[in-house]
Formats: C-alpha cells, sequence, structure tokens
C-alpha cells in the first residue's frame, strides 16, 4: 500500500519514531507556542492543516517511546524527539491525514492538528530538573496548543473532535482524550489510539528491561501525575500511564487499533498474567496474545470499539489490514457515524489468528 506508517529506529536508544510517508501526503503547517517548551528547553511547535470542514478537529500526538531517567532524557534532548531546533516549517503527513476519500473516509476534509513528541513523558508531565536543566512540559505543552487552537481556528466552535496517536502517542490518545473532549464540550468526541495499549509487568521494551519500574520512575521525576486523569491516579498512581488501568476512568469513547503480537513486546512478564513471555516460544506469544485480547475485549466495551489485528507490527497499517471485510480506516467511519453496533461483533473486532501469520499482514 501507498499510504502507511514506517517505523524507523532512532539512535542507539533504539527510540521508535513514526514518519508518515505517502504518495498523496498532507502538507501541515507550523505553528509556534512558545509559552511550552521541550525537554531541552526550545520552544514547542503543533502542526495543523486547515480543513473546508474546519469545525472538525483530528489531533495527532506524535510516538517515539519514552524517556525513563534523566540520562536518556539528556541524550533525548539532543535529538528531535527532545528539541523543536531542527523542526521544519511544514511536516508531511498521510494515512489519517489524507485528504482523499479512499484513504481517509471520515476525515478526509477536517482540519488536521499534528503534535510532535519532544516531552519524553507521552505528554503528561509537568515540571522542571534544574541539574541537569530539563523542562517535561507534556501537560504545559497541550494547554498551551489548545489555547492557540482556540485563539487562531476556533476550536472552541469544535462540533466534532477525534484523537489519535501511535506507540507512546497512542498512549497519548487513550490518556488525555478526556481532557480534549473537555476543552471542546459541545463536541462529538472520539478516541483512536493505534498500537498503545502497552501491559505492565517487567519486561523487556525499546531495548530496555523493567518495563513497568522504569515508567514508574518516570512518573515521579517527570510528575507525570499532573497530566493524567486525578480519580485514576488516586487510585492507581504510575498504573494510569498504562492504558488497561487507565480505561475504567476514561469516559470518551474509543475505536482501539492494535495488534495481539506487537513486535515492540520484549521477552519478560506478560503483564501481571503469569505468562512468561519469549518470542522463541510460540506456545507463550499465542497465550500474551489471548491475554491481550481478553483485556481489550473487557475493557472496550459499546461505545468503544477493537480493531484488534494479529500481523506481527506495531503502528500503522492503515488499510493494509482487512478484519470481517473492513480496513481500519472505513471501520472509524462505520463506528463514528453508526456507532459500536454497526460494525462486526457489535464493535468487537478480532482478526483471530494465531501466530505467526504472515497472510494477516
Amino acid at each position: 500500500p501507498t499510504h502507511r506508517l514506517i517505523m524507523l529506529k532512532w539512535d542507539h536508544l533504539g527510540v521508535l519514531l513514526a514518519l508518515a510517508l505517502a504518495a498523496s501526503a498532507t502538507q501541515l503547517a507550523r505553528v509556534q507556542v512558545p509559552q511550552a517548551h521541550c525537554l531541552d528547553g526550545s520552544p514547542y511547535s503543533y502542526y495543523i492543516s486547515v480543513g473546508t470542514n474546519a469545525t472538525k478537529f483530528y489531533i495527532n500526538f506524535q510516538g517515539g517511546g519514552w524517556c525513563q531517567d534523566l540520562n536518556e532524557c539528556v541524550q533525548r534532548s539532543l535529538t528531535p524527539l527532545g528539541s523543536s531546533v531542527n523542526w521544519t516549517a511544514t511536516v508531511e503527513m498521510g494515512d489519517s491525514m489524507a485528504r482523499d476519500a479512499g484513504t481517509n473516509p471520515l476525515m478526509k476534509d477536517w482540519t488536521f492538528v499534528y503534535l510532535p513528541y519532544c516531552d519524553g513523558g507521552s505528554f503528561t508531565g509537568s515540571a522542571t530538573s534544574t541539574s541537569p536543566k530539563l523542562f517535561f512540559e507534556g501537560l504545559p505543552i497541550r494547554q498551551a496548543v489548545a489555547a492557540s487552537l482556540k485563539a487562531s481556528y476556533q476550536f472552541d466552535a469544535a462540533t466534532d473532535l477525534v484523537v489519535g496517536g501511535c506507540s507512546a502517542g497512542g498512549l497519548a490518545a487513550y490518556v488525555h482524550v478526556d481532557w480534549w473532549a473537555a476543552q471542546v464540550p459541545r463536541a462529538k468526541a472520539r478516541g483512536l489510539p493505534d498500537s498503545g495499549f502497552f501491559l505492565d509487568g517487567n519486561y523487556s521494551r525499546d531495548g530496555k528491561p523493567d518495563y513497568e519500574a522504569r515508567m514508574g520512575n518516570l512518573y515521579i521525576f517527570m510528575n507525570a501525575q499532573a497530566g493524567l486523569a486525578p480519580a485514576c491516579t488516586a487510585e492507581l498512581g504510575y498504573k494510569c500511564l498504562f492504558a488497561y488501568h487507565a480505561l475504567p476512568y476514561i469516559q470518551t469513547p474509543i475505536l482501539a487499533l492494535n495488534s495481539a503480537y506487537d513486535l515492540t513486546m520484549g521477552n519478560g512478564a506478560c503483564g501481571h498474567s503469569g505468562i512468561v513471555f519469549d518470542w522463541g516460544n510460540t506456545t507463550s506469544v499465542n497465550l500474551c496474545g489471548n491475554y491481550v485480547r481478553t483485556l481489550m475485549r473487557q475493557l472496550l466495551l459499546p461505545p468503544s470499539a477493537v480493531f484488534l489485528d494479529s500481523c506481527h507490527h506495531h503502528c500503522g497499517e492503515w488499510n493494509a489490514i482487512t478484519i470481517d471485510g473492513t480496513t481500519s480506516a472505513r471501520a472509524l467511519a462505520t463506528w463514528y457515524n453508526g456507532g459500536s453496533i454497526a460494525l462486526p461483533n457489535d464493535g468487537y473486532m478480532d482478526q483471530s489468528a494465531v501466530y505467526p501469520c504472515n497472510s494477516c499482514c
């Protein structure tokens, strides 16, 4: 397919950066919001393309892993995932930001807002480190972008809103969709997270062990609590950085795109299921995949929905995978306009194949 997200490695940290490559890409222009900052203190910017249906907004969070201790954040601050210094005047996006109906039937004429990722904490934090000097401004970034959109693009008059993102941006779409919905209370709001359903448990991710412990550390030094739902953090603390713990507290309906066998999953604990996950042991992979299926089916009930494939991938595959005769783009349009009941199986769409399944992709 000509439209898909390609995941590339960014430097030795092994951070996954999603770059949208499309034959008929949409150009978005940079808007600076200097009151908010990236890790290195450089001013934040977002990118926008105003659609002909200008009261309808699609907000997309960029992904790219996390920095989970101060040394990692220093290294990240030297890259575009931590600094805006080398960001371009425009970016080109396809897939869910394409302007053609075949690729993007629901949102082809909406206003697109792309949020580059430079805080290292899925847009959650609100803190500053003095030594080393670092800015963890995930929440201030969101606040500055919302204020700018209201001042310049009539965001406060929005009638429709979809909040999406991939990977760490997919996690951001889960945990911040209610916040964005509250900015435009008269709008119909929905979430579209892609590959953001990360399990807790201490396993390897991004080439680093002990994933849950590292996210717990991030929660503390970034003050991520400030940017997460208070009802969730009051009960669960850092666990609210994991979508399946946050979902019971999320009010906005969500269409979750995910793989049962996400390729960024690393060897170790499969959440707290008791399953020891190992890519070299297909039985363990399938057991863990079934655990993911169970969680998503339990937590994403109507009016939410699930598009759960069996392809070994992470992010992307927009329009490339078909479940029950439907692509993700068409599932989004059907669900948004007709609700979960308009989709197969009341919105729980599962490819249901065992790993490995090359024909699933």
